[in-house]
């Protein structure tokens, strides 16, 4: 059988202030005639279904849409939420579309839940692990306290409130991982996961699960299952050595931090479990691009076709006052989303602290700034012009 692994679709996402929508039709458009030209029997997609977990109407058409269409493919679908997903709008009625050939899943209202699906050349045991909050699950949550003395309450409350604080994302996977791991029956086996396992390589654009590490969990987790369908890290790539876990990636670039090219991911699996992989390309949606140099050296290049098509980071060095700049680059990159000042030489954090500003006059510090930020001190005319905004702004504050 052949399944097809993809994730992190973000429908409704913005790189800037451009809609990605258009692209992300384009995106569905591919993949449903790719489902059909490859042959998939089953399409996973692991997670970060949409942007944010109220999407915007289109988003939502836009899924419905792309689930009839793979349905009719003759493949069957099986989707998680992730992080960025409504886990209770998009879950809530799961299980009455099991029927039609599409699962959904999302929260913990399946956890340990095995699916067995029957395909031409056997069974296959699916276990969809959508992204689990841990300050949301109902065991560690829970009030198994008969005593409604005020004692016992306040006692409860307490013991909720360490295991809220103990709890991790890892803790809450094992849990579920478990749980399903024993109800496995079949030879061959696939999770579907929204999770940041630790060695994954991050770009920008992924929300941090939790704050200081305890959002990762341990690619060993998964070694009960023959394939693991992985979401939320951006790039496609494998985590731990025997190359059963991986990430399919997004399949478009959502921000200036992805330049890798992007694919999907498509398992041939046999009935005994054993697998081969291939990689297919995404041709749809834009690259991004940054190019980085003074206007005159930007506004001199030749771009090819392809950075002319891609969206545009410009990093400007120039250290005098640079007027207009996406206007004047759009001519040369008709896609500039973004222009970031950054004068060679000068640094781009400055730090001048209390005991270097409290015990001298404002138009010092004034100055003393502008040389940290220009990377040489203000001439006679810049100084005046510094001088009476100082005395302006003092004079309002008095």
């Amino acid at each position: 059988m052949r399944i097809l692994h993809t994730s992190d679709w973000h429908l409704g996402i913005s790189l800037g202030t451009v809609s990605l929508l258009e692209h992300q039709a384009d995106y569905v458009d591919w993949l449903v005639d790719t489902v059909r030209r490859e042959r998939i029997d089953l399409v996973v997609i692991a997670g970060d279904l949409f942007d944010r977990a109220i999407a915007p109407k289109e988003a939502v058409v836009l899924f419905k849409e792309a689930l009839d269409r793979l349905l009719n493919t003759g493949a069957r679908v099986a989707a998680i939420t992730g992080n960025h997903d409504g886990a209770d709008r998009v879950a809530n009625y799961g299980g009455l579309l099991d029927g039609s050939g599409v699962l959904i899943r999302g929260g913990y209202q399946a956890i340990g839940e095995v699916t067995t699906l029957h395909f031409d050349d056997g069974p296959l045991d699916l276990v969809m692990l959508p992204y689990l909050d841990p300050q949301a699950d109902p065991d560690v949550a829970a009030d198994g306290n008969d005593d409604d003395s005020t004692e016992a309450r306040s006692g409860e409350l307490d013991a909720r409130v360490e295991r809220l604080l103990a709890a991790t994302h890892e803790s809450v996977l094992r849990t579920a991982i478990a749980a399903a791991a024993g109800n496995l029956r079949s030879t061959r086996s696939v999770a579907v996961s929204h999770a940041f396992v630790a060695g994954g390589s991050t770009t920008d654009s992924e929300r941090r699960l939790t704050v200081g590490g305890t959002g990762t969990v341990d690619v060993s987790l998964y070694d009960p299952f023959t394939y693991t369908a992985l979401g939320h890290l951006h790039r496609p790539q494998a985590v731990g050595d025997a190359g059963r876990v991986r990430y399919s990636g997004t399949p478009m670039s959502y921000s200036f931090s992805e330049e890798h090219p992007k694919s999907v991911t498509v398992v041939n699996m046999g009935a005994d479990g054993s697998f081969t992989l291939e990689h297919l390309d995404v041709p749809v949606g834009r690259a991004v691009l940054t190019v980085e140099g003074t206007m005159d050296d930007l506004l001199k290049r030749k771009p090819s076709v392809a950075e002319r098509e891609a969206f545009v980071r410009a990093i400007i060095t120039d250290r005098a006052v640079v007027l207009d700049a996406k206007k004047r680059l759009s001519t040369v990159y008709p896609n500039v989303l973004e222009v970031e000042l950054q004068p060679e030489g000068v640094p781009q954090r400055v730090d001048i602290s209390r005991a270097q500003t409290g015990s001298v006059s404002a138009i010092d510090s004034t100055e003393a700034f502008w040389q940290a930020v220009i990377g040489q001190s203000p001439n006679e005319a810049e100084r005046s012009l510094l001088q009476r905004a100082v005395a302006s702004a003092e004079e309002v504050s008095a």
